[in-house]
């Protein structure tokens, strides 16, 4: 197998950047590629040791010196399907302990980082919605400033301070975005 007991894939941390998609995507697609070729290899090397098979049979059946070569060819024949036994069992593994489960944790990655987006477009609106009442408010409360209202003074600079701080509450709901995303 891969790597012993376990599937290969246990050695890789579970969150991967996002920007690191395509080289995984590559791998799998290139292990798959490699996976197809090992057991178009396999299905070669068994109809091609058949012949052989066959031949050594045809050689074994013979009178004379050619027996001896027949056995000889056999024995050869033997050898070899146990080189096809292990490609074939290096093929399964590769699919069972590698490909698949890569495949599988890929879809994780990928729901996990939509999740992820998701929320924060949703938190973002929020906050970007927030600062845009806040502003208004202040604005509609500069205006009757400008107006003359003394009394007004207090409202505005509370209502200025608001839309402060709901700009401090965006970057920092940016800051933990980008925190969750490299976690």
């Amino acid at each position: 197998s891969l790597g012993g007991s376990g599937h290969w894939l246990q050695v890789f941390p579970l969150s991967v950047p996002e920007g690191s998609y395509p080289v995984w995507e590559d791998f799998i697609n290139k292990a798959g590629k490699l996976q197809s070729q090992l057991r178009t290899t396999v299905v070669a090397a068994a109809a091609f040791l058949d012949a052989f098979q066959k031949v050594a049979d045809m050689a074994t059946n013979t009178r004379g010196g050619t027996r001896e070569i027949g056995s000889a060819l056999t024995r050869m024949c033997m050898r070899h399907r146990s080189i096809e036994a292990k490609l074939r069992q290096f093929s399964s593994a590769l699919i069972d302990c590698l490909i698949n489960p890569l495949q599988e944790q890929m879809e994780e990655w990928k729901k996990v980082a939509n999740q992820l987006d998701k929320d924060h477009a949703k938190e973002y609106k929020k906050a970007r919605q927030e600062i845009k009442k806040k502003s208004s408010d202040t604005l509609k409360l500069q205006k009757k400033a400008k107006k003359g209202r003394g009394d007004i003074q207090p409202q505005l600079d509370s209502a200025l301070q608001d839309v402060n701080d709901k700009y401090l509450l965006l970057e920092e709901t940016e800051k933990q975005a980008v925190r969750k995303a490299l976690i």
